[in-house]
């Protein structure tokens, strides 16, 4: 409770500091990828919220995961620090509910069972931002989209060559790596990034239950990316390879969490090709995608392969942005997606349309649909309506209201045990229906920003397993609603507070809360600049109590400090502690979290 009062008070203060500070520009547009029609984000009924590079280095995030953990609305579980699988879930949705792409690239994961990602050693270095966009998306992105989309976009080809480096050192013997080179002229560039992370890490199993052995991860990632104008068109190319390592410790029904010598190797392969042209003096932008994901997992037990997994994703993909006038534009397109693991492959063909208008300068909607049909499935229809109106210059508001929906996976279609002769040939599509309206304040005097955004979700057909049936089966409905508060606020010219509040009631069809969840979590940051050279970054985490299957999941508050030094204009030290004050906390009943722990690293750039 004492975190919450804080947070509303100085979510007070920042109305009453918009009088005062009248020295600081009005924030500039920001263009979101994550709507397919490059949207400005002040002109959305959706809510989006973007993570940028520059707020990663602040807090010398080294995995998105830790990103993500600072944003309203998302919850990030994890079954122990140091590449324990890291799940994400949007507003109550299950993680296998978010879709998530990397530069508008699938990533997910179709040999899992629930065709999730995880995200435990996914690392941050080449990324420019995260967009997220909140609540069923399904109308632009098709299944899994039900909880929203997680964009993750990596950095743009710049204008003149350049070199950074970025090199780490800390507790537990972590060691991480990362550079990055561009090179480019006036029609085309180059982009090349590595990444390399590793550490003897702590015990995924909980040491406070006497569980001692050390559980590493090793990760490292490569990127390519290549851009080129030819014929007043454009050419460009994405590749992304990640390499894993990871030691993890057992689980069991009747017993828990064990700590015993697991250890998975993981391998995936992400492309793009994109051509664009535009027709009709620029009215008509076609683009086409085409790319595939390909994820190769294996299992070890004392050294033993136990288990391995493979599955892949290919597709194309159009998209048609018609401008007919300043007020007025359609994106439309169609995609074709075939997945495949276990020697299964199910094909998809969707087609979707959205109308965009701006009615007048204040006032603007859309209106989106979407159809999509399997080989195996009856075809899926999937509306949305999004809305906003400027009550002046300084005040907004947006809704909007949307469909969602997810395909069965692979295996979940496939799978059969306990008796049952077939698996079962009735599963349907998971299907959400929900909306959200928001209120935000933009101060055009200086840099204060509040957003307050109500939102309602219900989702209908989960599919679960069933012992009953020896199958999976659509047993379950999921309801939740709740609050999100996001603020931005420049005290003073060297003092910048933000951060964010969520309040969620999420349950079953019975009434319960769903595990995992908490029902109120925050996130507060404050900014400090001493001098021209030194920058002090202060984040405060707070989590409510939790539900688990195996039993309740206390409370907890965490303090991190990321203190940088610009040594020159190309050089820049930071040193980070995490866990300042040694909190003792669980993120998953039975799964360790990192202690006190101290890092030290340099960023250097030429060019």
């Amino acid at each position: 409770m004492l975190f919450i009062w804080i947070f509303f008070l100085l979510f007070n203060s920042i109305i009453l500091q918009a009088q005062v500070i009248d020295d600081t520009s009005k924030p500039d547009e920001i263009i979101v990828k994550s709507t397919r029609s490059n949207s400005n984000v002040y002109q959305l009924g959706s809510s989006v919220e973007i993570i940028s590079a520059e707020e990663i280095k602040k807090n010398s995030f080294n995995f998105v995961s830790e990103a993500l953990q600072t944003s309203s609305g998302v919850y990030v579980s994890q079954t122990g620090s140091f590449g324990g699988t890291a799940t994400v879930r949007i507003r109550g949705a299950s993680s296998d509910q978010t879709l998530v792409l990397i530069d508008g690239v699938p990533i997910s994961d179709p040999s899992s069972p629930g065709g999730g990602y995880d995200f435990s050693s996914l690392l941050t270095s080449n990324i420019d931002r995260i967009e997220i966009l909140k609540g069923s998306q399904s109308t632009l992105w098709g299944s899994d989209a039900i909880g929203g989309v997680i964009n993750i976009v990596t950095f743009e080809n710049a204008s003149i060559p350049n070199i950074h480096l970025n090199t780490e050192i800390g507790s537990f013997n972590t060691e991480k790596i990362g550079t990055d080179f561009n090179i480019a002229n006036e029609h085309n560039s180059l982009f090349l990034s590595y990444d390399s992370y590793k550490s003897d890490g702590i015990s995924k199993a909980d040491k406070r239950d006497g569980n001692s052995e050390k559980d590493g991860i090793g990760s490292r990632s490569y990127l390519l990316k290549t851009n080129h104008n030819i014929f007043n068109s454009e050419i460009s190319s994405n590749i992304n390879y990640r390499e894993s390592d990871v030691d993890y410790d057992g689980y069991g029904f009747a017993t828990g969490v064990t700590d015993s010598d697991e250890n998975t190797k993981s391998r995936q392969l992400n492309w793009s090709l994109l051509l664009r042209k535009a027709f009709l003096d620029d009215q008509l932008v076609n683009s086409i995608l085409f790319g595939e994901s390909e994820i190769d997992r294996k299992y070890y037990t004392n050294n033993i392969e136990n288990f391995s997994a493979k599955g892949e994703r290919k597709f194309i993909r159009y998209v048609g942005n018609y401008s007919l006038n300043d007020n007025n534009s359609f994106t439309f397109g169609f995609e074709n997606e075939e997945v495949t693991t276990s020697g299964v492959d199910f094909d998809t063909r969707s087609i979707f349309l959205l109308y965009e208008t701006l009615i007048s300068k204040n006032f603007g909607f859309s209106l989106g649909l979407r159809g999509d049909d399997r080989n195996n499935l009856a075809s899926q229809e999937t509306p949305k309506i999004t809305a906003f109106y400027n009550l002046n210059d300084e005040w907004r508001l947006r809704a909007n209201w949307g469909e969602g929906f997810k395909l069965p996976t692979i295996f979940q279609s496939t799978f059969f045990c306990c008796g049952a002769e077939k698996p079962n040939e009735n599963l349907l599509p998971e299907t959400s229906e929900g909306y959200e309206i928001g209120i935000d304040y933009k101060s055009n005097e200086n840099f204060n920003k509040i957003g307050v955004t109500f939102f309602d979700q219900d989702i209908s057909n989960m599919i679960d397993f069933s012992f009953s049936i020896g199958g999976y089966e659509n047993i379950k409905k999921v309801y939740s609603k709740g609050i999100e508060v996001n603020f931005v606020s420049q005290l003073k010219d060297n003092i910048t507070i933000s951060g964010n509040f969520t309040k969620l009631d999420s349950e079953n069809e019975f009434g319960s809360r769903l595990s995992r969840l908490p029902e109120e979590k925050g996130n507060l940051n404050i900014d400090f600049s001493l001098g021209l050279k030194n920058n002090f970054y202060i984040s405060l985490f707070y989590n409510g109590d939790e539900v688990d299957p195996r039993g309740e999941v206390s409370d907890w508050f965490r303090s991190d400090l990321n203190f940088s030094r610009n040594i020159s204009d190309k050089a820049k030290i930071y040193f980070k502690v995490k866990n300042i004050f040694d909190e003792e906390y669980q993120d998953i009943y039975g799964y360790g979290t990192e202690e006190r722990s101290f890092s030290i690293g340099i960023n250097l750039s030429v060019g």
